[in-house]
């Protein structure tokens, strides 16, 4: 069992959440009556582009440089990201937004 998930990174594991959810939140505004809906749903549909291409990479990363080192500077891109985040809303309530 432990092998089984030997290999699995931050962003595969995000990149197949938001693949399975996006995929069912595209078919179920697809299949709505609404033309903006089934326009939404392409447009979530366009954005699994990217999401595909990240995995994809991820992958090349793993096989090339192992999980625990794709896992550890993922990780740090992620809270980078997060501090990126919360400098932004430390500047929006400084600025009175």
């Amino acid at each position: 069992m432990k092998r089984q998930f030997k290999n699995w990174t931050l962003f595969f594991i995000l990149g197949l959440l938001t693949l399975i959810v996006g995929i069912i939140a595209a078919i179920v505004l697809m299949t709505g009556v609404s033309a903006p809906d089934g326009l939404y749903g392409m447009f979530i549909m366009l954005w699994m582009i990217p999401v595909v291409i990240v995995i994809i990479s991820d992958r090349i990363l793993v096989w090339k440089f192992g999980s625990k080192g794709v896992n550890k500077i993922q990780f740090f891109i992620l809270l980078f990201t997060a501090f990126l985040c919360l400098v932004r809303v430390f500047a929006n309530l400084v600025q009175g937004y």
